[in-house]
């Protein structure tokens, strides 16, 4: 079975706002060989991969992103970008119409959380991009990363959302290895709770049915692994190095040298990486929702019919609100 995504890392550079104090290390900047990322998109779509994530830290910092994203087109990738809403008005044009899923990542940069309230004040940037992009023919989606800081803010961004005209998804993953004995499992059901009921409520707030489960359940569990990183996604780094098991514990980073489509089909590192895929010591509880999502589409349980469950609505769901827009 060919992977389903590519999570492709262009860049290391982190914006920052021109009004911050602080600086970017720039001795420390690595971006990605734009010759080698044209290669590698190339055997990506030999290999059967559908969907390329291109990640960053923030991926439009990185000086040949259109280039990418029109060599991704060619190759018939679906690609799906997340940025900031301050650095897409300064880079909107030069991607329009060349990203499939484009998300505006909702944090401190562009969102006051008020503490004692549980309310929240959008900045300006947020509804300026949110503007910006439907004049051009776009509409992006806000992602949340929720998690049990902030999961009682979660009214607040349906309101604040709903009057802004556009969708919400939900991003479950930032609770990183829970596991039974982790003090947060037991906090989980008055997440699981609040989300459950903002979402029936707001039509317009998706997440994954089969993401929540698993976090109610614990996250992977070494013994019986749900996780199928290495058959259900490529990761590749800045320096060309494709990452195994996943990007998060990168036990090996093989050099692709051009070669990714023969390393991916015959590399015995590839082969070790995936009998162990799930089984390691930091996959105990992991719900990392870049790896757990994919691995959903792989084998028949009921994560499986959750996860197809959602994206059958969430399809249905974004062509309504397409519909109203």
């Amino acid at each position: 079975m060919a992977p389903l995504v590519a999570n492709y890392y262009l860049t290391n550079r982190i914006y920052l706002d021109p009004e911050s104090s602080l600086a970017e290390d720039m001795t420390a900047v690595e971006d990605a060989n734009l010759t080698d990322v044209a290669r590698n998109l190339s055997d990506l779509r030999r290999l059967g991969v559908k969907y390329i994530n291109l990640a960053g830290t923030e991926p439009l910092l990185y000086a040949d992103i259109q280039q990418v994203l029109t060599l991704a087109k060619e190759q018939g990738l679906v690609v799906s970008l997340s940025t900031s809403p301050n650095l897409y008005l300064k880079q909107a044009r030069k991607i329009k119409g060349l990203v499939d899923y484009l998300n505006f990542s909702l944090d401190d940069d562009n969102i006051i959380f008020s503490d004692k309230s549980a309310s929240i004040e959008a900045g300006g940037s947020l509804l300026a991009g949110i503007e910006l992009a439907r004049s051009l023919g776009e509409y992006p989606v806000l992602n949340f990363t929720i998690n049990l800081q902030n999961y009682h803010y979660l009214e607040a961004i349906a309101k604040l959302s709903q009057s802004f005209g556009v969708r919400v998804w939900l991003i479950l993953n930032s609770l990183g290895a829970i596991g039974e004995d982790s003090p947060v499992s037991h906090h989980i059901s008055g997440m699981s709770a609040v989300i459950e009921a903002v979402t029936h409520k707001y039509s317009h707030i998706g997440y994954n049915k089969a993401a929540l489960a698993f976090l109610q359940a614990g996250g992977n569990d070494r013994q019986n692994p749900r996780c199928q990183a290495v058959d259900a996604a490529i990761s590749i780094s800045t320096d060309d190095r494709l990452l195994m098991p996943c990007s998060h514990i990168a036990q090996t980073a093989i050099p692709i040298e051009g070669k990714l489509f023969d390393l991916y089909q015959s590399s015995p590192i590839i082969e070790k990486s995936r009998k162990f895929q799930g089984k390691m010591p930091p996959c105990q509880g992991c719900t990392l929702w870049t790896y757990m999502i994919p691995s959903f589409f792989i084998g028949v349980d009921k994560y499986w019919w959750l996860n197809q469950l959602t994206y059958a609505g969430e399809v249905l769901a974004r062509r309504r609100f397409l519909q109203r827009a």
